[in-house]
């Protein structure tokens, strides 16, 4: 009987691994330390919330700077000292400005509400028109030094919101409860912090001290720019709704 020829077996050199090698059950597996696991989130502390938010722009702000770089220089930091204006009406809505925008956040409805009624006001003083949407959802923010880290579903839903409207106001997301008490009947709608106008649920841009002077600058400003006739007319009939005590209610 011819002898089986010796069995040679082949010597195969492990590649050299960083990190902590173990053998699990005959296999050879590495745990390997890396920046990525040692980072630390941007997070790190926070939680998230449920958040009430606010994505509002200046309308027309852009065609402003091309005709007049100076003279909106000045219309910006009018603008821009509204804003402080507007941080100290309630301390509980937070308000960022970002260029042309407004970003603002509470966790209640009623102030935020209230603050965006006193945006219109203040902007339009300077001849500017806003529109905007209102969201809901949850929200994490963090910050540092040179940036501002933003998860939110309620800033997503308002952005859509924005987008999704021709006319200058600051609308609600569909999912959002307004309080049925918001929606008296007999009451003026100039007292209301609410409206319904045209199937549009939003922040009624008027109040009793700022009413005449609102329609007269809107229709001093469809003079001057008819190629934004659309949206000064929606206005000025939002104007008329209110003035002759229409309900403009869902």
């Amino acid at each position: 009987m011819t002898a089986n020829p010796p069995l040679k077996l082949a010597t195969i050199e492990a590649p050299q691994l960083s990190g902590n090698v173990r053998l699990f059950g005959g296999v050879m597996q590495t745990e390997v330390t890396s920046q990525e696991d040692e980072r630390q989130s941007v997070f790190h502390g926070k939680s998230a919330r449920p958040m009430y938010l606010a994505f509002v722009d200046i309308l027309g702000f852009g065609d402003r700077v091309k005709r007049g770089f100076d003279e909106v220089l000045k219309v910006y930091d009018d603008v821009l000292h509204s804003a402080e204006i507007l941080k100290g009406m309630r301390e509980e809505v937070i308000v960022r400005v970002y260029s042309d925008a407004f970003l603002l956040s509470c966790e209640r409805l009623g102030p935020l509400v209230g603050v965006i009624q006193g945006l219109h006001m203040q902007t339009l003083s300077h001849d500017c028109l806003i529109r905007g949407g209102i969201g809901y959802g949850e929200h994490i923010e963090a910050a540092d030094d040179n940036n501002l880290y933003v998860v939110s579903q309620a800033l997503v839903k308002a952005v859509d919101v924005e987008k999704s409207i021709k006319y200058p106001c600051v609308a609600f997301h569909p999912e959002i409860v307004i309080p049925q008490e918001w929606w008296k009947t007999n009451v003026h709608p100039i007292y209301r912090g609410v409206l319904c106008f045209e199937g549009i649920k939003l922040v009624n841009p008027f109040n009793r001290y700022w009413f005449q002077s609102s329609m007269t600058r809107v229709a001093m400003a469809k003079r001057e720019t008819p190629e934004h006739k659309e949206k000064h007319d929606w206005f000025l009939r939002l104007y008329e709704a209110v003035a002759s005590g229409q309900l403009l209610v869902p």
